[in-house]
């Protein structure tokens, strides 16, 4: 992935929204390093995106608040926005209505592509002479052969979608306003990732089996061909749709072997991550053709499996400002460094946090360090005592934590200064409270 090398330096302000998403997160990480971008993100709740970013979380009511779009435009104007991302088919939507009162540019902001995406029976209308279009199920006509699928017409993930086995599944589903009935597709499926650049090219499709699906979420993905037959169908939906930078659709086997569509969507998909891993960064590519910047996309040659599990993160009640933590045993753990020790206190450094080794080691401190190529130089003090001293003694700060192995130094250090102390297996919950 490259662009042209003659481009302004300024930074692109980029304002991902809402910020919690799954995709929203996936934008940030293919974002956040690129010197070219300062990446900011909106939310109107609070969740585990404060917990997250570099930078505070912005602010913005409800979508469906009367003045959402007066206080949006103030954010974008106070903060130098040049590009927004949704990352919600609500909110590409709602952009889309509205791109020409919002001063940034939106990727995919064609109106009649984001109905199109959002609305899965217009989908299906627009494809219904296509040979990849699953048949749909209206009621009244003709008893159909079970078992047939149902899901809202609205949604996404596998939200509001089931199997319907027999005449009574299918009464109560036409019951429900806004399902749709479909043909059951028994095969594996697959998400296709593209990119059409700013001359409506499609220079990029990718596939990925999705292997694992839980809760609408590709748990584990791995790379496929994009046969003739996936591409024939890419093409046609960049044939029919006004489509601009990434884009994606989902595709499922029928009992014949063929493939149907799922749905088409403008946002960035959850799993996006996997060819970013490939060199297709198609986040940052967007951001760059809708400011009309050239890319080039050259995929790498080897092959990837993505797997994703859930990961906890944590805010406490209480702040910081020191951090005390042992070596021997907690820094320095069999012979090796604790890396998760060492992410977090590099990234504590980086938060202004102020850091003391405090340690009993029957050696020098500072060689131990260098032995195992740390820099003493990343605290800001090394206090070496004496075996029958207390470390309590050289923590005077109320705003700090304590970080040790060993459960009696722990309970005298939180006994005698009330300081919130912690275990090596609370590190990653550290990490991810900073």
């Amino acid at each position: 992935m490259s662009t042209d090398a003659a481009v302004d330096r300024k930074r692109i302000n980029v304002l991902i929204f809402p910020a919690g998403a799954e995709n929203a997160l996936e934008i940030y990480r293919a974002i956040r390093n690129s010197i070219h971008v300062n990446a900011l993100a909106a939310s109107s709740r609070d969740d585990i995106s404060s917990l997250i970013y570099d930078q505070p979380i912005l602010p913005l009511p409800e979508m469906e608040a009367p003045d959402f779009l007066e206080q949006l435009d103030e954010l974008i104007r106070r903060n130098d926005i040049d590009v927004v991302f949704p990352t919600h088919d609500s909110a590409a939507l709602f952009l889309a209505e509205h791109a020409d009162e919002i001063p940034a540019s939106v990727p995919n902001a064609d109106l009649r592509t984001n109905l199109i995406c959002r609305y899965k029976a217009r989908t299906y209308e627009l494809f219904r002479d296509d040979p990849f279009c699953p048949e749909v199920h209206h009621a009244g006509e003709q008893a159909p052969v079970f078992p047939l699928f149902a899901k809202p017409d609205v949604g996404q993930g596998s939200k509001g979608t089931r199997v319907v086995r027999d005449r009574h599944d299918l009464d109560e589903v036409r019951k429900e306003p806004g399902m749709l009935v479909l043909e059951y597709l028994p095969g594996k499926e697959y998400t296709v990732e593209c990119f059409t650049d700013r001359r409506g090219r499609l220079v990029f499709t990718g596939t990925r089996e999705r292997v694992e699906i839980r809760m609408g979420i590709s748990f584990r993905s791995r790379e496929t061909a994009t046969t003739t037959e996936i591409q024939a169908i890419a093409d046609r939906i960049n044939e029919r749709m006004a489509l601009r930078g990434l884009w994606w659709f989902q595709i499922k086997e029928a009992a014949d072997g063929k493939m149907k569509l799922l749905e088409v969507s403008t946002r960035a998909p959850g799993t996006g991550g996997f060819f970013r891993h490939l060199g297709v960064n198609l986040p940052l590519l967007t951001i760059f053709d809708l400011l009309d910047r050239p890319v080039e996309i050259r995929p790498a040659p080897f092959q990837v499996e993505m797997f994703r599990s859930t990961t906890n993160h944590y805010r406490y009640s209480f702040t910081y400002d020191h951090v005390y933590v042992d070596l021997d045993d907690t820094l320095i753990v069999r012979g090796a460094v604790n890396a998760d020790l060492v992410r977090f206190l590099y990234l504590a450094a980086a938060r202004g946090k102020r850091l003391v080794l405090i340690t009993k080691s029957v050696v020098d401190p500072r060689g131990v360090l260098r032995d195992h190529h740390l820099d003493p130089a990343l605290f800001d003090e090394i206090v070496h005592l004496d075996a029958d001293e207390k470390k309590s003694n050289y923590i005077t700060e109320v705003d700090s934590i304590f970080i040790d192995n060993w459960y009696l130094e722990r309970r005298e250090v939180a006994e005698a200064t009330g300081i919130p102390t912690f275990d090596v297996d609370a590190v990653e919950g550290l990490v991810h409270s900073l």
